[in-house]
């Protein structure tokens, strides 16, 4: 069972991060069952998600700006060749986007991305999946460290571009960087 409060933020693989609004009890089928309330506000929508289940559907409180950044510099280790087989491909990541553990994540966006190292085409499910797996980082990379929706984008996509071109990116100077705007905002 995962140790979440009411109003805390929760990353929830399906739809990103969103907020614990309540615990819920409902009556279903003669049984009384518990469900967090979740409210994602990017997306305007609540959802009910099981509590003796929520850990198994990935539900899990944020990470923190040291995982991202030990997530970051797992990004930039060597790849994984995806299987050829597009079935076995499909399975290996959709169970990591529904585990929506961040290494998980990451792995998903390097592995897709340098799928065209060795010559691997990607299907429309793998740039779906690419897309997903970039959306998702993005949303929890905005609420971490408090960046715009561009912010994040741009940070994710500059990443990208340096795997690409066979180069590191330092996200120890975007963790300075965003200290010193919360600095900033918060003197205001």
């Amino acid at each position: 069972m995962i140790d979440i409060k009411v109003g805390e933020l929760l990353f929830y693989p399906l739809h990103g991060v969103g907020i614990l609004e309540e615990e819920v009890t409902l009556w279903v089928e003669n049984q009384q069952r518990h469900y967090y309330k979740l409210y994602f506000s990017e997306l305007k929508m609540n959802i009910l998600v099981p509590q003796e289940s929520a850990e198994q559907l990935g539900v899990r409180p944020l990470s923190s700006l040291s995982i991202l950044e030990t997530s970051h510099i797992h990004f930039f280790n060597k790849f994984s060749k995806l299987p050829v087989l597009v079935s076995d491909r499909r399975k290996l990541i959709d169970s990591k986007l529904k585990s929506g553990e961040i290494f998980n994540l990451t792995e998903v966006i390097r592995d897709l991305v340098c799928a065209s190292k060795y010559e691997l085409k990607l299907t429309s499910h793998d740039k779906y999946s690419l897309k997903k797996a970039c959306d998702l980082c993005i949303n929890e990379l905005m609420y971490v460290a408090k960046l715009s929706l561009e912010k994040a984008k741009s940070n994710v996509k500059k990443s990208i571009d340096l795997r690409l071109n066979g180069k590191k990116s330092d996200f120890t100077s975007l963790v300075r960087e965003i200290s010193l705007q919360n600095l900033k905002n918060s003197r205001k």
